[in-house]
C-alpha cells in the first residue's frame, strides 16, 4: 500500500519542472499583437538565426569529425539555445523562422582540433559583429534582449573558450 501512495507523489515531483518557459519543448506564448516588424528587423532576425545555425552545424561537424570535446560540445549546446531563442521571436509573432540551410556537407571541416578552435574564434567574432550591426537598429524590446543575450554569451564565453584552445 505504501508503494501506491509514493508513485503519484514521485510523478508529481518529477513533473514539477516540466512547465518551465526555458524548456525548448514548452508551449510558446500567444503571438505578440502589435505592428508588423519593419523589414530591417525581420532581415536582422533572419541573418541572426542563420548565423546561429551555421555555428551549430560547424561545431556539430567538429564533434562528428574530431570527437566530443570541450569547448565544442558546450558551445554547440549554447548555439542551439541561441537559435531556439531567435526562433521563439518568430513564433511569438506568428511568423515562420527560416529553416537551417547548413548541413555537415556545406560547412568547413578541420584536420586538427587546433584548426577547429581557430575557426571557432573567427565564427564567434563574425557572430558578435552581426549582433553589433543589428543592435544599432530600432528593435522591439524582446528582439533587442535576445540579441544582447546571444552577443554577450558569444563575447564573454564562446570567444574566450575558442581563443584558449586555439593557442
Amino acid at each position: 500500500m505504501r508503494r501506491l501512495v509514493l508513485i503519484p507523489l514521485v510523478l508529481v515531483a518529477l513533473s514539477a519542472g516540466c512547465g518551465s518557459d526555458s524548456s525548448p519543448t514548452a508551449p510558446s506564448p500567444a503571438p505578440i499583437v502589435g505592428p508588423p516588424l519593419a523589414a530591417e528587423v525581420r532581415a536582422a532576425m533572419d541573418a541572426a538565426i542563420v548565423d546561429e545555425y551555421r555555428a551549430e552545424t560547424i561545431y556539430a561537424g567538429v564533434v562528428t569529425d574530431l570527437g566530443a570535446f570541450a569547448p565544442f560540445t558546450n558551445v554547440l549546446t549554447a548555439e542551439q539555445r541561441h537559435s531556439a531563442s531567435i526562433a521563439r521571436l518568430f513564433v511569438n509573432r506568428g511568423l515562420t523562422a527560416p529553416v537551417n540551410p547548413w548541413t555537415l556537407a556545406t560547412v568547413p571541416h578541420f584536420a586538427t582540433f587546433r584548426e577547429a578552435c581557430a575557426a571557432g574564434v573567427v565564427a564567434e567574432q563574425e557572430n558578435i559583429a552581426i549582433y553589433d550591426r543589428h543592435l544599432g537598429l530600432d528593435l522591439p524590446a524582446d528582439v533587442r534582449q535576445v540579441f544582447e543575450n546571444n552577443r554577450a554569451v558569444s563575447l564573454l564565453n564562446h570567444l574566450p573558450a575558442f581563443q584558449r584552445c586555439a593557442s
